[in-house]
């Protein structure tokens, strides 16, 4: 089997195993529904009961696919974003980095640390606001 092949096996095996999850807390009536967010919605047309509507395991997956690494694409540009934003700006660097040191120190950052990042979700905010105006890497420009 061809790497790309057992990739392409081994994620289509975790989203069905996630699927098979939902399915199971709704079965055993530890839910009352396969979930309103996008999962859910697209395990409901998996298990639509007219079968014009019906979505298959295939097209279920693939969907599961093609959101998640949508999101993935979206998160990495976000990220890269801001790494240039706060590299321009150091001042803000430089209050992010005080402010993920005050809180953390030397442990891992957790959802409870996270969610105090006050400063670093305010100066995003406003070095988001502030460029997209007109920003421009080199001789590149975006002017909105």
């Amino acid at each position: 089997m061809l790497k790309s092949e057992e990739l392409a096996k081994g994620i289509q095996d975790c989203v069905m195993k996630i699927v098979k999850k939902r399915e199971d807390k709704f079965v055993n009536g530890e839910a009352d529904s396969f979930g309103n967010d996008f999962l859910g919605l697209l395990v409901n047309a998996y298990h639509d009961s007219d079968e014009n509507n019906r979505l298959s395991m295939e097209d279920l997956v693939d969907e599961s696919k093609t959101f998640y690494f949508a999101g993935q694409d979206t998160v990495n540009s976000l990220l890269a974003w801001i790494v240039l934003l706060l590299a321009t700006h150091g001042d803000w660097q430089d209050k992010a980095r005080r402010e993920v040191t005050d809180i953390f120190g030397n442990r891992n950052p957790d959802s409870e640390g996270i969610s105090k990042l006050k400063a670093i979700v305010w100066s995003i905010k406003w070095l988001a606001k502030k460029s997209y105006k007109k920003s421009s890497v080199g001789k590149a420009s975006l002017a909105c």
